[in-house]
């Protein structure tokens, strides 16, 4: 009898059942051992972690092992930068000199993005430095100043990869009406190392299959295309373009995000006292936008822009629910001095809030990103 053994060809639900058992880092590397491996870690849940940029060491909250990690990433100080967006096991960061980088929790890995002070893509738009080392953004000879404190009040950005050929995308906004994006493919070679830029209303966008998500302040919702070289804007196909979010005095803040089934999803935090977050979807058949009453064995984090596969048993993050910070929840007591934890996670069966401590003495600078994501 022969003891060759493809492991490759395990049975799918051995194999996840096997993920399942994994230490993240295990398990992100397990994904990696090829295509069927990949393919069957992308049905098992994930779980959200935290990070907390300080200094030379950062610390990285573990939920499925109840353990703190200290990472030493870029060997900067990096409670001088801030994270825009996160995708999987990467973060978008700005530093104050208004240069951007993608950074791997986990490997340490750091890949600097085209510098601001290249041309953009085929525009009159231009950034120009001076001798103070300010950044402007300048049109026929108008500038308008651009900060890194810009970056720390409105962090309205996408992160996009793929870990397995390094394809990334990358979009933020600035001054409500101009759109940067990067797009990198692995089989462009050197590619074109510049930025692109849309002019467009932006409140908030979301990034999946190639198109960017954006919803607008007057409450429309544009797609732009990323299939080509350059971001182009999608009329037809878009189900959102004649119909507006009915936007309420109610709303604290408003983000979008896109479900695994392709809808999108206008995700709320309220002003109410009995219902801190709500979920809301278009009905196309009737054109009207509806309450989600669950997400199923989805959830998603606030202003991250996907919902993720979530994980079904109850370790203080589950399926159904709403991952958060702080400052994206507006406490019954937000006229006293009380403060609550830095981070929550919202129950949308039971609408209750359970609060998550850990890291809270290092609270000023936390993030949630999760680490599998594909």
């Amino acid at each position: 009898m022969s003891r060759n053994v493809d492991w490759s060809k395990l049975c799918p639900d051995l194999l996840r059942s096997i993920f399942e058992s994994l230490t993240s880092l295990d398990f992100h590397r397990a994904k990696t051992v090829c295509s069927n491996w990949y393919t069957v870690s992308r049905t098992c849940p994930l779980f959200p972690w935290r990070i907390v940029l300080q200094g030379q060491n950062s610390l990285v909250y573990d939920p499925i092992q109840d353990k703190v990690h200290h990472k030493n990433l870029l060997g900067i100080d990096l409670s001088k930068v801030h994270c825009l967006a996160s995708y999987s096991n990467w973060l978008l960061i700005v530093d104050p000199c208004l240069h951007f980088h993608l950074l791997n929790v986990f490997t340490r890995e750091a890949i600097n993005l085209p510098s601001l002070d290249s041309s953009l893509h085929d525009t009159p738009y231009r950034f120009v430095r001076n001798d103070l080392f300010e950044c402007f953004l300048e049109l026929y000879g108008t500038k308008f100043l651009v900060t890194w404190d810009d970056f720390k009040f409105s962090k309205t950005a996408v992160l996009w990869i793929n870990e397995r050929n390094g394809d990334f995308v990358v979009a933020w906004a600035i001054k409500q009406f101009y759109i940067f994006s990067y797009k990198k493919m692995a089989n462009d070679g050197n590619g074109d190392e510049r930025w692109s830029i849309t002019c467009t209303q932006c409140e908030d966008m979301a990034y999946k299959d190639n198109k960017l998500y954006v919803y607008t302040y007057d409450h429309y919702i544009n797609v732009l295309d990323f299939s080509g070289d350059c971001p182009k804007e999608t009329l037809g196909g878009n189900h959102y373009l004649n119909h507006p979010f009915p936007f309420v005095d109610t709303i604290y803040k408003m983000r979008i995000a896109i479900a695994n089934s392709g809808e999108v999803l206008i995700v709320l935090s309220l002003k109410e006292l009995n219902r801190k977050f709500s979920i809301c979807k278009l009905n196309l058949e009737v054109g009207e936008w509806e309450r989600v009453e669950s997400l199923g064995d989805e959830m998603l984090i606030f202003g991250h822009g996907v919902t993720i596969r979530g994980p079904v048993k109850d370790r203080g993050i589950k399926s159904d629910s709403i991952c958060f910070l702080d400052d994206d929840h507006l406490s019954d007591n937000y006229l006293g001095t009380r403060k609550e934890a830095s981070c929550g996670v919202f129950d949308l069966a039971t609408s209750t809030i359970t609060w998550h401590t850990r890291l809270d003495d290092w609270s000023s600078k936390i993030y949630w990103f999760v680490p599998g994501q594909a």
